[in-house]
Formats: C-alpha cells, structure tokens, sequence
C-alpha cells in the first residue's frame, strides 16, 4: 500500500488489532508523524464501532439461524460477558475503562459486543467508546514514542527487515 495513513486507518479497524497494533506500526515502522497516526487509529478504531453498536442485532438475528454460526456466537457472547464484569458493574464508565485500557479483547470491538450484550443505549455507547479509545490510544502513543526513541539511542531499529 502506499498511503501508511490508510493502512493504518484499515488495521485501526480490525478486531484484537485495533489501534493497539496500528499507532507502533504507524510511529515505529513508518516512521509518521506520532500526532498524525493518533488521530488516524482514533477514527478507524471508533468508525468501525458505529456499524457494530447499531446493526449487531440485525446481524446477531441472521447469524443464529445457522447451527455454526450461532454456537461461535455463543462462544464469543461467552467470553465477552466473562471479560466484561466491570462493564456490567460500571455501564458507561466501564465501557470508559474497559476499552482504555490497552489490553487483549478488551477493545473498542469487545466494548461494542458488551454494550449489546447488556443493553446499553447506543449513544452513550459510542460517546463512552470514543473516550475510552482517546485514553488507550494516548498510552499506546506514549508507550511507542518512548520505546521508539529508547531503541534508537542503543541503535536498535525495531522495524528492520532482515
């Protein structure tokens, strides 16, 4: 690809990935302005978000009428409830937290799923997830900046090839 922003962008949307995987990318390996890839993973991650908050059920409906899809379902419905206590305790703010803190299955992604899971309205949904992805992407920039410029001072280049 030859835009890194749009890649960026794309990989920010990916579930697991998000944006905990696209800002060190974007900041380590292409070399972009930190502020830049901030703001790029912010959008993708939180853009994805809307789609799954808003049509999850229209699409939760159609999946449990196959035998397949709806034991993974039920799997994934596990799974998120048993990650997503503090959610349920906290509602909003543990959605804040949840997806703040930038940790496996504990996303913007995760977030969207809980917030159905429990019945949460959608607006304060987003407005949660899009604080929580503010906090997460602050520490995984902060984290990348300062590793970035560590291994540069001992003249390790992360991103290397070969």
């Amino acid at each position: 690809m030859e835009n890194e922003y749009l890649e960026i962008f794309l990989i920010s949307m990916l579930p697991i990935a998000e944006l905990r995987l696209s800002v060190p990318l974007g900041i380590s390996c292409y070399e972009l302005n930190w502020l830049y890839v901030y703001i790029v993973a912010v959008l993708g991650n939180f853009l994805i978000c809307i789609p799954i908050v808003y049509f999850f059920s229209y699409f939760e409906t159609i999946l449990k009428k196959n035998k397949y899809t709806a034991i993974a379902l039920r799997r994934i419905f596990s799974r998120t409830r048993s990650k997503s206590r503090v959610i349920n305790r906290y509602k909003y703010y543990g959605i804040v937290l949840f997806v703040g803190i930038p940790l496996p299955f504990t996303g913007a992604w995760t977030g969207s799923l809980a917030s159905h899971l429990f019945g949460f309205k959608k607006k304060k949904t987003l407005i949660a997830i899009f604080v929580g992805l503010l906090i997460s992407a602050t520490a995984i920039t902060i984290i990348s900046v300062f590793l970035e410029h560590l291994l540069n001072y001992i003249g390790y280049d992360l991103c290397e090839a070969g």
